[in-house]
């Protein structure tokens, strides 16, 4: 069994240190694991990047992705590194994620990145809707290609660190990260914020080892997990009072109504406000719809994607020549520095040519 660890801070900082205590502590505990780690903020990739040559189709044929610019001739100057992710993250059994915190989340080369590289293009429910329809031969799935590897059962582990000392810096921290596990179907074993830790190294001694003691915890319950399936896999961190059973923090939307509906901003979940003993409680549903940790609720969402995709492309299909207009529309778009070199590259290109 293989864990890859994915630091996202300074290399040499405390994020970077607690990961490694992590692996440490797994590979100690479970003797015949692996590990591996990747630097995030090292990774390099074109901007504007489009998906990668073997990502699901989620396109349904033109295998588009969003924020792409196809005229941007860096494409083909710049090494991408997001293959080597792919492939690492897709042999792990095990993920562990530890990250520095900015701005009330984690930094936010993590999820530049992955938004490229998982997503929908990873999607285990997806993977599996292709799959089926290529067995039944359903033309609409046979030309498309599907790692197999996706479907394979992962559990991971969450670390964030920061300065601050008090929870208000740190309150979409964890949130943005069950955004990196549940499209993979990767089961939370563990979660930790570990505050008041600002200078590179402070981890060491925080607590009195504590911080580095709860790194090392984390490590061994994520490899404890490995090999079993998302709903035989335990969770074993932290129990918050009125936590979504899912994700396993408790983070309202408050819906309101005669009903008192609730919502968990993380993955979706529902349930309700109830007062029981002059105490407020959160009933959550046994089976919610709208719940993006839970099967049951990707399929609902596969199907919500088809169902309004076919709506939408018939009505692009009629609205073509309106929409080259205001694709065309220049409203004084500044080119910037790294566009202006790219040109003046690919000029040079043709020119040798």
């Amino acid at each position: 069994m293989h864990i890859l660890g994915l630091a996202n801070g300074s290399i040499g900082g405390n994020s970077t240190i607690l990961l490694k205590a992590a692996l440490q502590s797994a590979k100690t505990s479970h003797p015949s694991t692996t590990t591996s780690w990747i630097h995030i903020p090292s990774l390099s990739y074109p901007p504007n990047a489009g998906p990668l040559s073997h990502a699901q189709d989620v396109s349904m044929g033109a295998n588009a992705g969003n924020n792409v610019d196809g005229s941007s001739a860096s494409l083909n100057t710049v090494i991408d590194d997001r293959r080597a992710l792919y492939e690492s993250i897709m042999d792990a059994d095990a993920l562990i994620f530890s990250t520095a915190v900015y701005s009330h989340q984690a930094a936010g080369w993590l999820k530049a990145v992955l938004d490229k590289v998982l997503g929908p293009y990873t999607d285990p429910a997806f993977a599996s809707r292709i799959l089926a329809g290529q067995k039944n031969g359903e033309a609409n799935f046979l030309a498309m290609s599907v790692d197999e590897r996706i479907l394979k059962p992962r559990v991971c582990g969450f670390l964030a660190v920061g300065g601050s000392t008090t929870p208000d810096q740190f309150t979409m921290a964890l949130p943005t990260l069950h955004l990196l596990a549940y499209g993979l179907h990767v089961k939370v074993v563990d979660q930790e914020v570990m505050m008041g830790c600002a200078n590179p190294g402070a981890v060491l001694h925080a607590r009195d080892g504590g911080v580095m003691r709860r790194a090392e915890e984390l490590g061994r319950r994520v490899a404890s997990q490995m090999g079993k399936g998302f709903d035989e896999a335990a969770y074993l961190g932290p129990k918050v009072e009125g936590a979504c059973p899912q994700c396993h923090l408790a983070k309202y939307d408050f819906f309101g109504g005669e009903e008192m509906r609730v919502g968990c901003v993380v993955c979706g979940n529902t349930g309700r406000f109830v007062v029981q003993g002059g105490k407020v409680e959160v009933q959550w549903d046994e089976e919610s719809d709208y719940c993006c940790i839970t099967w049951r609720g990707k399929e609902k969402h596969i199907d919500d994607i088809f169902k309004n995709g076919s709506a939408e492309w018939k009505g692009l299909q009629e609205s073509k020549e309106k929409l080259q207009e205001w694709r065309d529309l220049d409203l004084g778009r500044l080119q910037l520095p790294s566009e202006q070199q790219a040109k003046v590259v690919s000029t040079l290109a043709q020119m040798r040519l």
